[in-house]
């Protein structure tokens, strides 16, 4: 494994973490990464081509690609996930000789934590359900705030906690309600 230099390509820097956190958990701690946070979705699809070939020059030889299957703000319905995976797909052919794998959560990875009733319970201080179909939650980053609004009214959630619940997520369970996940889980392993 110490060959491999896998390199997080998300759109901020939390989803960097939390991808970093699953990687370790998945391959062990002296796996290698190299992150590159986009700073916003349509960054990532617009420099995510010579983002690849600089992170390719720079040794690395694996490449997780993560893009939120966001929605689309004039009717509030899913945007088109194969049509955003064949956009991502085209700009990461262009880097040959690399083992890749885009990850597309549905809306966002906050719904991975939805999957786990442990994680849902320690954000909720007790209340709230995990969800078998944790991809049909509507906004999950939003739920997962309300859901951590204690008697003060401030909520303890932030995306600033994501590493640690990546910590806590059980991951077969996720891997079983995420497809997402699922699919991101097996390229881990196969790496």
């Amino acid at each position: 494994m110490s060959s491999r230099l896998i390199a997080l390509i998300a759109e901020d820097d939390t989803d960097c973490d939390t991808i970093r956190k699953i990687v370790h958990r998945v391959l062990g701690t002296n796996a290698r990464t190299k992150p590159w946070a986009s700073k916003g979705c349509s960054t990532l699809r617009r420099k995510l081509s010579a983002k690849l070939k600089a992170m390719s020059g720079e040794g690395c030889n694996a490449f997780v690609i993560l893009h939120d299957l966001d929605r689309n703000p004039q009717n509030n319905s899913l945007n088109d996930e194969a049509k955003l995976r064949e956009t991502l797909e085209a700009a990461a052919c262009e880097v040959k000789d690399i083992h890749k794998h885009i990850c597309i959560p549905i809306e966002e990875l906050e719904a991975w934590f939805w999957s786990d009733p442990e994680v849902i319970k320690h954000i909720g201080r007790g209340k709230g359900e995990a969800k078998a179909n944790p991809n049909l939650i509507t906004k999950p980053k939003e739920q997962l705030i309300k859901l951590s609004i204690g008697e003060n009214r401030k909520p303890r959630y932030s995306t600033n906690m994501n590493v640690e619940l990546a910590e806590r997520l059980n991951l077969e369970l996720c891997s079983d309600r995420c497809p997402s996940f699922n699919s991101l889980l097996t390229f881990l392993q196969s790496l």
